[in-house]
């Protein structure tokens, strides 16, 4: 047997760890898909949660980083004259959503299959 130093057990034993962790993480949100819609998101000193870009109300697509009253206010317009959505990729449909807003807050956003 290869005899180890204190330190490279210390090594060892937390590289252990991590992968027992990760391969928890792995388990959990494969074995519960629908915590991946449940993610929250911090940007700077806030907590956000992805919204649903189909059911999202005004106020709601207002409180998150990056979407003005007038975002807000088109993407509603845009879901009651084209549907709901079927990609967040649409959005860059949505008069007003510029390439580089948009970068910054489809992280905030979800499309749940019903």
């Amino acid at each position: 047997m290869i005899g180890f130093t204190r330190q490279e057990r210390l090594v060892v034993s937390v590289l252990a760890l991590i992968i027992f962790i990760g391969s928890m993480i792995h388990y959990v949100l494969k074995e519960y898909p629908q915590l991946n819609d449940i993610v929250n998101l911090i940007d700077g000193d806030e907590l956000y949660s992805k919204v649903d870009l189909n059911t999202a109300s005004y106020d709601e697509l207002l409180a998150l980083p990056f979407i003005g009253p007038y975002t807000a206010q088109q993407i509603i317009d845009y879901r009651k004259a084209k549907g709901s959505f079927t990609s967040v990729d649409q959005l860059k449909q949505v008069r007003g959503v510029k390439e580089k807003n948009y970068e910054k807050f489809v992280r905030f956003i979800t499309i749940r299959v019903n």
